[in-house]
């Protein structure tokens, strides 16, 4: 008998904590197609525009004094050739360190932007998870399996895309 009871005691606590709401949520999904990522997204790509056409133009540059170099090797002095050739090797290495100026400020403005969207993300999940009584939230990436009813996603996206309407975050300045 007293098997019994400890076996009928066991089942009702398993049963207990099966029944603790857990969810998950892809995060990245939400930075990325959010209505405030999306503006972000268009910012970046309009620097990475203006950047690569300022880069393309330095090349252009770099190897039009590469050709002038080659035209002239036959008719010019050693000294002179060589003159041409550091100024032409100071071009470059200044090109280089320019192109990866370039590249940190568009890392730097991804991560710049992607906490913003966590920022303001964060206390609109808490508030969501008081709410809806939700014990433990994953984020999906650390998720090998787990059934559809459990992904909060596209609801807080929701939320997140009426939250900076509403807060007019999304504006040209």
């Amino acid at each position: 008998m007293k098997v019994f009871f400890i076996i009928f005691f066991l089942l009702i606590n398993f049963e207990v904590y099966a029944k603790t709401n857990i969810v998950y949520i892809d995060i990245q999904y939400i930075i990325d197609n959010s209505n405030l990522g999306k503006f972000y997204k268009n910012k970046l790509k309009k620097i990475e525009s203006n950047l690569k056409e300022s880069m393309l133009k330095k090349e252009e540059v770099i190897k039009k004094n590469q050709i002038e170099i080659n035209n002239q090797k036959n008719i010019l002095k050693e000294e002179e050739i060589k003159k041409k050739i550091k100024q032409l090797n100071e071009l470059v290495k200044n090109y280089n360190i320019e192109r990866n100026n370039a590249n940190n400020e568009i890392l730097e403005n991804k991560k710049k932007y992607s906490t913003e969207i966590l920022k303001l993300l964060n206390p609109l999940l808490t508030d969501y998870v008081e709410k809806n009584k939700i014990k433990l939230v994953i984020d999906k990436k650390n998720i090998l399996v787990g059934i559809k009813t459990l992904d909060i996603t596209e609801e807080i996206l929701q939320i997140f895309d009426q939250k900076t309407k509403d807060a007019n975050l999304i504006n040209e300045n």
